[in-house]
């Protein structure tokens, strides 16, 4: 049981997608035989494993695609950065300021602020 919860998602994903899997080979099969009935064709199975592993192989790199593009979009928004972020690293840090003013006496916060500037100067 503690494997399951360590890595429970995991186990529902491969599970989610060995069903879905499976439900379009029966559906994909189930079509290709009517094809070839409607068509006066032999069901052979090389034909239809061509057929299941092109029909997989479109629909995976359409979602790949789809996927790529919405971690790259938002990496790409996120280096851009919006400036709304800004204003919140602004507040985030005139937090920190205040509490580390509060925590060090006057001369050591003024000579940390003062060492912390030049090591990081502002753009």
């Amino acid at each position: 049981m503690h494997e399951f919860k360590k890595r429970g998602y995991l186990y529902v994903t491969i599970i989610f997608f060995a069903v879905s899997w499976l439900i379009h080979g029966v559906t994909a099969f189930n079509q290709f035989v009517e094809e070839q009935n409607e068509h006066g064709q032999p069901v052979k199975m090389n034909a239809f494993w061509n057929e299941f592993i092109r029909q997989t192989t479109e629909n995976w790199q359409s979602e790949f695609l789809q996927l790529s593009w919405q971690i790259g979009g938002l990496m790409i928004l996120f280096a851009v950065a919006s400036p709304q972020d800004r204003l919140g690293d602004q507040r985030k840090e005139k937090i920190l300021e205040k509490l580390l003013e509060i925590e060090m006496d006057k001369k050591e916060y003024e000579q940390f602020m003062k060492s912390l500037a030049e090591k990081y100067p502002e753009k």
